[in-house]
């Protein structure tokens, strides 16, 4: 009895020693550029420990091999991820520096991938581009500008950072660089929801989120100033920069309709004979609200900009038709077909994106990988009060937690 009770002892110190050594972690963070304003850090090694504790309650896993293995891939991984974003660039436009452990190996994971080589040691898939430059590979996840980018990230000095500076505890984090702080917003892996938050982060969006959810609406939002100006940059614009905006508001519903198409053709007797034939369309019926201290030069600018045509429709929209219409505090935008009253909201500034059937079929441009991702997305939250920031991803209901159904 003795024997076994020293083994099992043993065992179990071994056991600490060795999560000891593998939790030790390089955090000197080598591969963010010096012209970075954000970054996306994940902590490699508790990933795996979240995989393998998730794994252990979902015996169906168990035979099949680990997802998050990357002996094959050719890459060095390190023990903290680093997805950067550059300033003055598109919100779509990140980046990720990785070493070559082994260039064939490397090459053969891309081949099975369906990357394509384009020219210049970049390597493309949809959105995806890759450029190869000695030990290093630089990976994009937009095409737009890629060359030009990746060639200024191998070039460019680091910021020598290190993970304390921007992670605790979660198992990753997202941080923007201000000019006098940085901005640190923790990143969890739930069973069915991904969130992004400040640390501090108290529980006061859950009733909030609740009585949106149990809305229609596909889209509804209110944004003060300051959370305008956040989206605003997002899409790497500076409207809120030439002009007063106090808060705006949307609220917006997908409806399936039927587009009447007129063709013509000539019969027998050549004479003109008129077709009609009709296909479904998706188009959104929305109401948009701009509070400003100065509508006469908010109207103004959207004239300057040319968004207002002689039919007093806003064509920044794509969605037509529409009409806009000013009052003393106010620009309104609403969709002509149907119109749709924001009614009551919740306090602070919000978005809640809903997902539905039709929406998939709104955005036609996207691969086939994208639909199917989307479609596993029941809807997108953001909410703000004071200094409190909170992002949620809600997951549709799966068998497996999200961690273990990638």
């Amino acid at each position: 009895m003795k024997k076994i009770l020293v083994f099992i002892l043993i065992v179990f110190v071994l056991a600490i020693v060795g999560y000891f050594f593998w939790s030790l972690k390089d955090k000197d963070l080598k591969l963010v550029p010096k012209d970075a304003d954000a970054v996306v850090l994940i902590d490699v090694k508790k990933l795996k420990e979240q995989y393998f504790f998730s794994s252990l309650k979902h015996p169906s896993v168990w035979f099949e091999g680990s997802r998050l293995n990357s002996k094959k891939n050719g890459l060095i991984i390190p023990d903290y991820i680093q997805i950067f974003h550059l300033e003055n660039t598109n919100f779509s436009q990140w980046y990720s520096i990785f070493e070559i452990k082994n260039k064939d190996n490397f090459l053969e994971f891309l081949k099975g991938k369906g990357f394509k080589i384009a020219e210049n040691n970049i390597y493309k898939k949809d959105r995806f581009s890759v450029k190869i430059e000695a030990s290093k590979c630089v990976i994009g996840f937009s095409n737009s500008s890629f060359e030009e980018k990746s060639n200024l990230i191998l070039k460019s000095k680091t910021k020598g950072l290190y993970a304390d500076q921007l992670i605790n505890n979660s198992v990753a984090s997202v941080s923007y660089f201000a000019k006098s702080k940085i901005h640190k917003f923790a990143v969890y892996l739930n069973d069915d929801n991904i969130e992004i938050k400040t640390k501090t982060v108290q529980d006061i969006f859950s009733s909030q989120i609740s009585d949106l959810e149990k809305q229609t609406q596909f889209l509804k939002l209110k944004l003060d100033s300051k959370n305008a100006k956040i989206v605003s940059k997002l899409f790497n614009e500076n409207l809120i920069d030439s002009i007063d905006i106090n808060s705006v508001s949307a609220i917006s519903e997908l409806e399936s309709v039927n587009d009447k198409i007129v063709s013509y053709a000539y019969d027998d007797n050549f004479n003109e004979v008129e077709k009609v034939s009709y296909q479904k369309l998706v188009q959104p019926n929305y109401t948009i609200n701009v509070q400003s201290s100065d509508v006469e030069k908010l109207w103004s600018y959207f004239q300057d900009k040319k968004w207002i045509n002689a039919e007093n429709q806003f064509t920044a929209i794509p969605f037509q038709p529409n009409v806009i219409k000013k009052n003393s505090f106010e620009i309104s935008i609403q969709s002509t077909r149907k119109n749709i009253n924001f009614g009551e909201s919740p306090s602070g500034s919000f978005i809640l994106l809903k997902n539905n059937l039709l929406f998939v079929d709104l955005l036609k441009v996207l691969s086939p990988s994208d639909k199917k991702s989307i479609s596993k997305v029941n809807y997108l939250y953001y909410g703000n009060k004071g200094d409190y920031y909170y992002l949620k991803l809600q997951l549709k209901k799966d068998k497996l937690p999200f961690i273990l159904s990638q």
